[in-house]
């Protein structure tokens, strides 16, 4: 009967056996080395653990031969005591890793058309952009490894000679430094943008962290279709596959922008009429006469924005901020949304401050127009708040710890006390929620909007004109905005910019309140991006659109010169017989 050596993981406390490669023994849990533990090769055997061991605790000194110092890591044949070969241990883990994910890609394609209906034609476009970077990455080059061996035993002054030793968690931190685990999302975002589909990195890292998008979860599915890693790569899937966090929105869009570049991939703009209908529909604004003047704006101002961007400037903006920036530009046009005080005004239903110079009919229409849409962005941005759906109650909660947050994770072994309460403690939270009345303050709050929204006159319910501008007031200060009161004199299509200033070191956002209700809701849909951010991407448009005006106004005052073109002149001479004839 052969021995075998159990141990407990000092990283993630898992007990079990243990496997050993080049001398050292590795969690099978986490893939964690032991540093207690350290086969000394004092027998040959087949066996792990047969040869002679050596523990920490036990105080006893190893002593190494000069001779086994002064050889170079790459002469011997054999790794560890189960006489793994070097070719085999290095195909192992790169194999293992690349393979992975291959199969972390196709199962984010799978989930995109399925749960969110893309076009099936991602799956044919990510092949060639993934087998692309794996060629330019040289991972699988024949002096790939050899080049690994150079750099690990490159002696860095003040380390030793141990750390920079070779293992196959040094291998897997070379791969895993060439090929990131970002890059299955990265590769698979960039599927979807090709086929122009309305996806933004955005969409991407929200459903990764929610669950749908195999991401954080999906190295169970790749242990499943992979199998358990052999002696050879004594590396956990879970230590492999599983990222440690979650990347931002503009750190994902730059990197898909590197990628392209990296592979020589030529990327179109984002879809903006696509992007732009969604957007609309999810606020509930009427498309047919917001969209086409939204995309006259985008066709003439052509924005650089609305292409992937390498910048990894801070203040470079993602390219979806640039989309909504276009359709808030073209709503305050369309609407003369320019701080006129539309909002206070719906507040008090005060219909004496007409402005009595135009017409009273026109103006009330366009009044109205304004705000109706200013009180109904006021009511959906409450309703649009972009909660997660794990977030909704608490089996919903422990359903997305079990299969996201802890997944892989089992109930200790043999232990099945543990597993019997972990099954009725959830039997005991989902009686709880079916039983549970609905939340009294929810349906206060759509009490609340309803009656807003149908302009209720309870003088019990409504709060005065001035705490309802203040509470409007804070939440523009929590965004370092400050409040401008209405503007008096009302002008014919004004268009109001607004500007940035210095306030004790820092920058302060002005705007009136229409406005910034207009902002507010647009940022929502954008996935609870910051309102300055939008507002930046609204004022560089802005300047753009004079930029542009500016010139056409000059290009349309030149006169032509009167003096003669000389390509004409030499071209009539060169016809002509040269002699004056």
């Amino acid at each position: 009967m052969e021995d075998v050596l159990t141990l407990t993981c000092q990283s993630c406390n898992y007990e079990d056996e243990v496997v050993e490669l080049d001398g050292f023994y590795y969690c099978r849990s986490c893939g964690q080395q032991n540093l207690d533990v350290v086969d000394t090769g004092a027998e040959d055997g087949e066996g792990i653990g047969v040869g002679g061991i050596y523990l920490a605790k036990h105080k006893r000194r190893v002593y190494a031969s000069s001779e086994a110092i002064n050889v170079p890591f790459s002469t011997p044949k054999d790794f560890g005591s189960k006489g793994v070969k070097f070719d085999v241990y290095i195909k192992e883990i790169r194999l293992r890793y690349v393979m992975g994910l291959q199969i972390m890609i196709e199962l984010q394609c799978e989930a995109l058309v399925k749960e969110f209906k893309v076009t099936p034609l991602i799956c044919g476009l990510v092949g060639p952009i993934w087998l692309r970077l794996v060629s330019k990455t040289g991972v699988f080059d024949d002096d790939w490894a050899d080049k690994e061996f150079h750099d690990s035993h490159v002696q860095k002054e003040g380390e030793s000679e141990g750390k920079n030793k070779l293992g196959p968690h040094h291998i897997f931190r070379s791969l895993k430094n060439r090929i990131p685990l970002v890059c299955t999302i990265v590769v698979s975002y960039l599927a979807c943008h090709i086929a122009r589909e309305a996806i933004m990195p955005s969409d991407m890292i929200k459903w990764a962290r929610e669950g749908k998008l195999p991401y954080f979860s999906a190295f169970v599915e790749v242990e499943r279709k992979m199998g358990h890693p052999t002696i050879a790569c004594p590396i956990s899937s879970s230590y492999m596959f599983r990222p440690q966090r979650a990347l931002s929105v503009h750190k994902l869009e730059s990197h898909a922008s590197s990628l392209a570049q990296f592979i020589g991939l030529q990327l179109p703009p984002v879809n903006f009429y696509a992007l732009a209908y969604r957007y609309l529909k999810k606020l509930s604004l009427p498309v047919e006469k917001i969209l086409p003047y939204a995309c006259r704006i985008y066709e003439w101002s052509m924005s650089p924005d609305l292409w992937l961007s390498l910048s990894k400037d801070y203040f470079g903006l993602p390219t979806h901020v640039s989309v909504v920036s276009v359709l808030v530009v073209a709503i305050r046009i369309l609407y003369n949304i320019n701080g006129y005080g539309v909002w206070e005004k719906s507040l008090s239903y005060n219909d004496s401050a007409k402005d009595s110079t135009k017409d009273p009919k026109e103006h009330k229409q366009r009044e109205l127009d304004c705000t109706g849409l200013l009180q109904h962005l006021q009511g959906i941005y409450i309703e649009i708040a972009d909660t997660h759906e794990y977030s909704k109650n608490l089996p919903t909660y422990l359903k997305y710890c079990k299969d996201v947050v802890f997944a892989g994770l089992e109930p200790s072994y043999g232990s099945h006390e543990e597993e019997n309460m972990m099954e009725n403690l959830w039997k005991h939270y989902q009686n709880e929620e079916n039983t549970k009345p609905s939340e009294p303050g929810k349906q206060h709050n759509t009490s609340f909007n309803r009656r807003l929204m149908t302009n209720s006159h309870d003088d019990n319910f409504y709060e005065s004109l001035s705490e309802t501008i203040g509470k409007l007031k804070l939440d523009m200060e929590e965004n370092r905005f400050c409040y401008i009161a209405p503007s008096v004199k009302q002008k014919q299509l004004d268009y109001v910019h607004y500007i940035r200033k210095k306030d004790k070191g820092g920058l302060s956002y002005v705007a009136h309140a229409d406005y910034y209700i207009l902002l507010r809701a647009f940022a929502r849909i954008a996935y609870d991006d910051d309102i300055r951010i939008l507002h930046i991407g609204v004022l560089n448009l802005e300047r753009r659109l004079a930029w542009l005006e500016k010139r056409i106004g000059q290009c349309l005052h030149l006169k032509p010169s009167n003096v003669s073109c000389q390509f004409c002149s030499v071209r009539a001479t060169d016809n002509g017989s040269g002699d004056g004839s």
